[in-house]
């Protein structure tokens, strides 16, 4: 994944020295930016790659139809997250499958990959909005416990609350299933 995505980088720099701007904004294509969606993908350098834009530089606090920025989607990780927002995700194999093959990406990267977003779009003047990424959070994620609710209400640093809550949901489930399997097996 890390080789695909800095293969996808390096096209992005060449389409934009180019001079192309054709699809580089969300309201070209009527849904997420193609930042925000790099940023939520957890794709380091195809941000720094769409950030090379001057047109994608001038809209990067632009919002989705929920107020998701890219600073937001970086923030939220929700591809490393996505058993914290939504719980029920593990019983739907053609969502839970692709969620556990990338998670080695997130979790064994050796840089972070939401922590360099975030830091790249941060110097690059994007906006941050914790209470904002928070109110994303409680919009998107509505099958997430009342615990899990209170902890991203008094988060001080809620991309690590996020990941951290996300990783236990996914330990606890797997922990589920090895029980489950132990029970068949015996």
């Amino acid at each position: 994944m890390i080789a695909a995505e800095a293969s996808a980088a390096d096209e992005i720099r060449r389409y934009i020295s180019g001079g192309s701007t054709a699809g580089l904004l969300g309201k070209e294509q009527g849904r997420q930016s193609p930042l925000t969606l790099a940023a939520y993908l957890g794709y380091p350098n195809v941000v720094s790659a769409l950030l090379t834009s001057d047109l994608i530089r001038l809209h990067i606090n632009d919002a989705g139809e929920k107020g998701m920025t890219p600073w937001i989607a970086s923030i939220l990780s929700l591809k490393q997250a996505a058993l914290a927002c939504n719980p029920k995700l593990i019983e739907d194999p053609s969502g839970f499958i692709p969620f556990m093959v990338t998670q080695p990406y997130y979790l064994s990267n050796p840089v972070p990959p939401y922590a360099k977003i975030t830091s790249i779009l941060v110097a690059a003047g994007a906006a941050s909005s914790p209470g904002d990424a928070k109110a994303v959070w409680l919009v998107l994620c509505k099958g997430q416990s009342a615990d899990g609710i209170a902890t991203i209400k008094t988060s001080v640093d809620l991309q690590k609350t996020v990941q951290e809550l996300g990783l236990l949901e996914l330990i606890s489930h797997l922990q589920n299933l090895q029980k489950k399997v132990s029970r068949h097996a015996n």
